[in-house]
Order: structure tokens, then C-alpha cells, then sequence
């Protein structure tokens, strides 16, 4: 349906019964570290090998387009969310402009892949904890892990965003203190390299293509999977104090400590590690760091990305309860999961993802050598459909906006509408790469299935789904 119309489509209004409203708690602060934490997980920590070892060098010129797809994503879905602080994010703008197939499939995709990340981080807590602990099973770090991570959830918004923050803090200064670490050695200041030594020796004796183009653009959408976590930035709007401010004031600091924290990374790691050196079943943070022949640094920073991880899946969870919610609110899902209880929580939306999150621990039991690589791999090729609709859907809304709703559009996105033009062939383009990454093609089989799932039950529940005039 075209947007020149003025009354773009929206949800049906035929909202469940709830206890009480989202409160509205999160200041600039608490919702840039909830942003942050969202985005910062096993995509840098560990799958960092896993792009290293495919692409070599070129990661770094990888990492760097991505961090620039990310930049305009998330400023395109920030753009949406302070016009219009919605509960159900990019999924009601997306109904807006397009109809309710585009919400019903970006809406369970979101929730599955969302669950998928929780399953990869704590895949990637359990591989951590595993190497101090090689006896013990890595389900059972797996489940404790997940009990943590759920019961923090049932924690008000307040107490979540403040517990969500020291996690996301501790991530965050611990990659600035492993990038201070590297130049440090590096710069002979400490020891563990000799003073002699060029600056970024082996990032410039490393080989660039390993294994050609294709091999490269295979890593891509592991990359693009790294600065997934976007989409908690515009669900956390509803429940944000003055929406349009706050989420301008997180904007501003995520995008560019993000950019710094990663890029510092990648090259700290090229240049202390050789290319053909890393490897992919630990940390390569961890391995940097214990080549530097500092005592136990490679334990603390193990440490640290237990905790690491452990706030992404936070975050995802948190996510992804309030997708299954607004889809419940709409009868695009269960009446029970639209539901609030007394503290103002989706409870049983939550439950729900506990329990698919349940089902996919059972790959760090039957695979536990390979469970990361494959749901890495569905989890990033999904991150990257959801992408797909925020981004259509800016194409739309933005046109919306400025013909009926001007004085909303307090956050633009420059150069609009090339640079969402842009992002698009990023993402098509990684994507499609995916299908090149032969090692890990039961995971993007796994992910490709299930949105064509999502599409054929489309098809079903499309006659019991109807549209309204939007409130805007």
C-alpha cells in the first residue's frame, strides 16, 4: 500500500487484556549501555577467529564496512523510533507501510533468531568456562548460564537496565583495556614483544586473501552478525524517559563507541597474532593476550568475556520477549504471551523464548565441537533479514513522515534515501556470501528454512488478520 495514500496500515487494534503499562525508566545512560550490550557479544569474542581465519587481514576492511552498515542501520531505525516510540518497534512501521505479513514474518524471524543469539552467547559462555573446567559438559554451563540470564529478566526495568549496564560496562572497559594492553606491548612499554619490533608487523606480513575473494566474502555476514544487536536500541523506546531525547543522547554515544571499540580490536588482534595463527575454539582476545607472556591476563580476560556474552544474551532476551509480546498484543501470536504482569513485565513472553532456548541447548550436547559454528552462521544470516525490513521499511515511513508528520522528524538519517540504499547492498551482499561458507551450510539451511516456514504459515493465518488507520 502506497505511504502517498496518508493513512499508512498499523495493528489491528484488538489488544489483549494486561495488568499494567511498560514503565517508562531508561534514561541515556542506562539505554546506550542496554544498546551496546546488545550488540557487543560472541560476534566480537569469538567469531572474530572465525573471520580471521577465513579472511586473514582483509577482516580488518570487513569489520570496517560493516561498522559503517551498522552506523546507518541503526540511525535509520533510531530516525523511526523517536517519531514514534512504539512498543513494537520497526514491527509496527513495518505494518504501517507494508500490510501485516511484513510484521507477522520480521516479528517471528526477529524471535527466533533472537532466541538463536541467546543460544550462541551462551554456547560461547559454556566454550569459555570450558577451558578451565574440561571435565565437566559444556549443556551443563549452558544451562546454568540460561537460569541466570532468565531469572534477571523477571528483575523490574529498572533493576534489569541497571544490572544490564554493569555487564555492558565491564565489556566495555575491558576490550578499551585490551586495546591499551596491545599498544602497549606493542610500543615496548611491556613486555611480551621485543621493543625492536614494527609497529603492526604482523598485520603487514599477513596474508590479505588466504583464500581469495570468496573466502572473504563468506566471513561477511559473521561480521554484519557482530553489530547485530541494533534492534534493542528501538524496542526500548516505550519504555524510555522523553523518547525522542534519550534516544538521540544514546545515538550519539553508541555508534561511535562501538566503531572505535571494534575496529581497536581487530587491529590489536592482527597485530599481535599472525593471521594463519589464529584459532577458532577460543577467544581470540584470550590468545592475543596470552601470547603477550603477561601472567594470567588470559584468565581474567577469560573471565571478562564470561560476562561478556552472558549481557548480550541478556539483552537478546530482553529483545525478543517484547517482539513475542507486541505480537501477542496483535493476534500474531498466542493471547498470553501479549500479556503484562504486576511489575510490568511480558512474563510469559519470556517464558516462551526460556523455553526455545531450552530446546537449543540440546546442540551443545549432541554438537559440542561445532554448535557455535552453525549457530553463528543461522543466527547472523537472520540478523541480517531483520535488517532487510528495518531498512525497507525506512524507505516507506521516512516518505511518510516528511509528507504528513514534519515535526517528528527530530532524527534524520543523512543522505536519505542512498544511504538506506546503500546498507541494503551490504547486507544483500553478505547474505548472499553466506552460501559460499560450505563448512557452515547447515546453519544457514537451518535459518533460510525457517523464514520460508514463517512465510508458508503466513499464508494461513492471513485471512484472520486485519488493519486499521494509523494513530499517527
Amino acid at each position: 500500500m502506497s505511504v502517498k495514500s496518508g493513512h499508512p496500515r498499523t495493528r489491528a487494534h484488538h489488544p489483549v487484556k494486561q495488568h499494567q503499562a511498560f514503565q517508562r525508566d531508561l534514561g541515556v545512560a542506562p539505554l546506550t549501555l542496554l544498546t551496546v550490550g546488545g550488540i557487543m557479544g560472541s560476534g566480537l569474542f569469538l567469531a572474530t577467529g572465525l573471520v580471521i581465519a577465513h579472511s586473514g587481514a582483509s577482516a580488518l576492511w570487513l569489520f570496517a564496512i560493516a561498522a559503517l552498515a551498522m552506523g546507518l542501520e541503526i540511525t535509520a531505525l533510531a530516525e523511526m523510533s523517536a517519531a514514534d516510540p512504539a512498543p513494537g518497534s520497526f514491527l509496527v512501521y513495518a505494518e504501517r507501510v507494508y500490510g501485516p505479513g511484513m510484521s507477522f514474518i520480521g516479528g517471528w524471524v526477529f524471535w527466533f533468531s533472537s532466541v538463536l543469539t541467546m543460544a550462541t552467547e551462551v554456547t560461547a559462555a559454556a566454550l569459555f568456562t570450558h577451558s578451565w573446567f574440561p571435565g565437566l559438559a559444556l549443556w551443563v554451563w549452558s544451562l546454568v548460564y540460561s537460569v541466570a540470564i532468565v531469572a534477571i529478566n523477571f528483575i523490574s526495568v529498572r533493576g534489569f537496565g541497571e544490572i544490564e549496564g554493569a555487564m555492558a560496562g565491564v565489556k566495555v572497559a575491558a576490550v578499551s583495556l585490551f586495546i591499551f594492553i596491545a599498544a602497549a606491548v606493542l610500543g615496548g612499554v611491556l613486555p611480551g614483544r621485543p621493543t625492536s619490533a614494527p609497529f603492526l608487523y604482523h598485520l603487514s606480513n599477513a596474508a590479505w586473501w588466504p583464500h581469495g575473494g570468496i573466502g572473504t566474502l563468506a566471513s561477511l555476514v559473521l561480521v554484519l552478525f557482530a553489530f547485530a544487536g541494533t534492534g534493542v536500541l528501538g524496542l526500548a523506546a516505550g519504555e524510555t524517559k522523553h523518547p525522542g531525547k534519550t534516544i538521540a543522547g544514546s545515538l550519539a554515544l553508541t555508534i561511535p563507541l562501538v566503531v572505535m571499540l571494534y575496529l581497536g580490536s581487530v587491529v590489536a588482534i592482527l597485530a599481535l597474532v599472525p593471521a594463519s595463527h589464529i584459532v577458532t575454539h577460543t577467544s581470540p582476545f584470550v590468545q592475543a593476550l596470552t601470547l603477550t607472556g603477561i601472567p594470567v591476563i588470559g584468565h581474567v580476560m577469560n573471565l571478562v568475556l564470561i560476562f561478556a556474552v552472558l549481557s548480550t544474551m541478556n539483552a537478546a532476551l530482553y529483545s525478543n520477549s517484547r517482539v513475542l509480546y507486541d505480537l501477542g498484543q496483535h493476534r500474531q501470536a498466542p493471547r498470553s504471551v501479549g500479556r503484562l504482569n504486576q511489575k510490568g513485565l511480558p512474563a510469559m513472553a519470556i517464558w516462551w523464548s526460556a523455553g526455545l532456548l531450552a530446546l537449543t541447548i540440546l546442540l551443545a550436547y549432541l554438537l559440542p565441537k561445532t554448535a557455535y559454528t552453525y549457530l553463528v552462521t543461522a543466527t547472523g544470516f537472520q540478523a541480517m533479514f531483520i535488517w532487510l525490513v528495518v531498512l525497507l521499511t525506512h524507505l516507506r515511513y521516512r516518505r511518510y513522515l516528511q509528507e504528513k508528520k514534519p515535526d517528528r522528524l527530530t532524527l534524520k538519517l543523512f543522505f536519505y534515501p542512498w544511504t538506506t540504499y546503500l546498507t541494503l547492498l551490504v547486507v544483500a551482499v553478505g547474505m548472499g556470501g553466506a552460501f559460499f561458507a560450505t563448512s557452515e551450510r547447515m546453519g544457514l539451511e537451518l535459518a533460510a528454512a525457517f523464514i520460508v516456514a514463517v512465510g508458508i504459515a503466513y499464508l494461513f493465518v492471513r485471512p484472520h488478520l486485519t488493519t486499521s488507520h494509523s494513530r499517527l
